[in-house]
């Protein structure tokens, strides 16, 4: 069984062996004393030389400093922001402006803020102070509100550039040039009397007189889908397809140059006028198709149209 041992010492008074009492709650009180004291003096001369020790310790007016240091950075973090968020909206105007320009409609404010709201100030709270919060809360809202406006604003521009090239095939299809030099007579698409058998009868297209074998073009970008005689009074006949719902029709022709499946350029030679099939004299009938209804093609037409720039441009654009 332990036995606890006992300390004497040499007494001069008793001449004798005296037990000592208390000895070890002295001890442990100088002990404790001693390395309370060893702590902070450690401490203060870690702190003083930089934490070199790295146990953080700090005095009350570095951290302070700190915490007024970091209020002062978010605070100009919270201004720039607020800055971007200004810039964005110079941005959304510009946008909205690309948007008409290619005829796409405009987004309106409430769909570019839709989502940004929200109020985060008590998720801070009780971490740092309240201004602390405030300032964190304003950051976390304002990021959200640029990082959608961004993300919409990507989408805006990736929905711009589409629509301007589609535009751009869009409008080279359009069947919009003139499609042989000549009389012109504009006022023939509608009812009008057959030449041949003398009654009202729709005439879905315009006549344009000229020579047998006088060039006729392409007007606009398209695939021939047909190309030759047709056995019908419209004799030789080619029809392009250009797309997007549109197609012509050119008729009473002498001989066709572009073969069915090829791709054409708007401006390229197709064909030549002539006067086959059920023709009063040489001419070329012209029709254009939107989504299989006739349609009236002088509202197509551009005026003035130089077809031998634009057969220097297709040589050009060809040879590179």
């Amino acid at each position: 069984m332990f036995k606890r041992r006992k300390l004497f010492f040499y007494s001069d008074e008793t001449v004798s062996y005296v037990e000592a009492r208390g000895y070890r709650t002295k001890f442990a009180a100088v002990a404790v004393t001693a390395t309370i004291l060893f702590l902070v003096v450690g401490g203060a001369v870690n702190n003083f030389h930089g934490d070199v020790l790295g146990i953080g310790l700090k005095t009350a007016s570095e951290l302070s400093a700190e915490n007024a240091l970091l209020k002062e950075r978010l605070q100009a973090m919270n201004s720039r922001l607020g800055e971007m968020t200004t810039l964005l909206k110079d941005f959304a105007e510009s946008d909205n402006q690309l948007r008409t320009a290619v005829n796409l409609p405009k987004i309106d404010i409430e769909t570019r803020s839709m989502g940004t709201g929200g109020n985060a100030v008590n998720s801070f709270e009780g971490l740092v102070s309240k201004d602390a919060a405030q300032m964190l809360s304003s950051s976390t809202m304002l990021l959200d509100r640029i990082e959608r406006e961004v993300s919409l604003q990507q989408e805006s521009y990736h929905q711009i550039f589409r629509k301007q090239e589609e535009n751009r095939q869009l409008f080279a299809s359009l069947p919009a040039v003139k499609p042989m030099k000549g009389s012109y007579t504009y006022h023939s698409f509608g009812m009008r009397r057959d030449p041949f058998l003398g009654t009202l009868r729709m005439h879905e297209g315009v006549d344009i007189h000229n020579d047998i074998g006088t060039p006729v073009y392409a007007t606009g970008d398209g695939v021939v889908e047909f190309s030759g005689a047709t056995g019908s009074s419209y004799g030789i006949a080619l029809e392009l397809n250009h797309g997007f719902g549109y197609k012509s029709w050119y008729a009473h022709l002498s001989k066709t140059v572009a073969r069915s499946g090829q791709n054409v350029k708007r401006g390229q030679l197709i064909a030549y006028s002539g006067n086959t099939g059920r023709s009063t004299g040489p001419h070329l009938h012209y029709e254009v198709r939107r989504n299989g209804v006739q349609q009236n093609p002088v509202e197509y037409f551009v005026d003035d149209v130089d077809y031998e720039k634009i057969k220097a441009q297709l040589a050009s654009s060809s040879s590179r």
